[in-house]
C-alpha cells in the first residue's frame, strides 16, 4: 500500500508513525525515548525515506574501500525531508539499489522555506 500526502502532517510523518507503532507494540504512551534512539541509529534511512525532494550531486567515492567495495556504485544526493515535525536539508550517500547508506550532513528547520533554501545550496 502506498501512502500519499500532499502536505506533511502527523499521519504522514514517519516519526509519528514510528511512535504510534511503538505505543501499540508496548501498550503504553511513554515511548519517546525509544523512538528517538531508533531514529538516531537509523538516521540516514529515516531521512531518505521521509524525503519530499531529492537532487543528484554526483558520484561518491569512499575514502577507504577495498577493491571489492570500490566496484559498488554510490551517489551523493541532496535531500529535503519532513520528520518529527521539522523540516530538514542534508546530503545522503545512496547505493546503486537506492538505499541510503550514510548521512554526510543534516540541518533542521522550523520552516519549509528555510530547509528548501539549504537544499538548493547543498553541494
Amino acid at each position: 500500500m502506498t501512502n500519499i500526502c500532499a502536505m506533511p502532517k502527523g499521519s504522514c510523518d514517519a516519526y509519528e508513525q514510528l511512535v504510534e507503532g511503538l505505543r501499540s507494540e508496548f501498550g503504553c504512551n511513554d515511548v519517546g525515548a525509544i523512538a528517538a534512539r531508533i531514529v538516531e541509529s537509523e538516521q540516514a534511512e529515516f531521512h531518505w525515506e521521509a524525503r519530499v525532494r531529492e537532487r543528484y550531486l554526483g558520484q561518491h567515492f569512499p575514502y577507504e574501500c577495498s577493491d571489492e567495495e570500490g566496484a559498488e556504485d554510490f551517489s551523493q544526493m541532496a535531500i529535503l525531508s519532513f520528520l518529527a515535525g521539522r523540516w530538514h536539508a542534508g546530503v545522503c550517500v545512496v547505493d546503486g539499489e537506492g538505499c541510503a547508506s550514510e548521512l554526510l550532513w543534516l540541518l533542521s528547520f522550523e520552516r519549509r522555506r528555510d530547509a528548501a533554501d539549504a537544499f538548493v545550496r547543498a553541494r
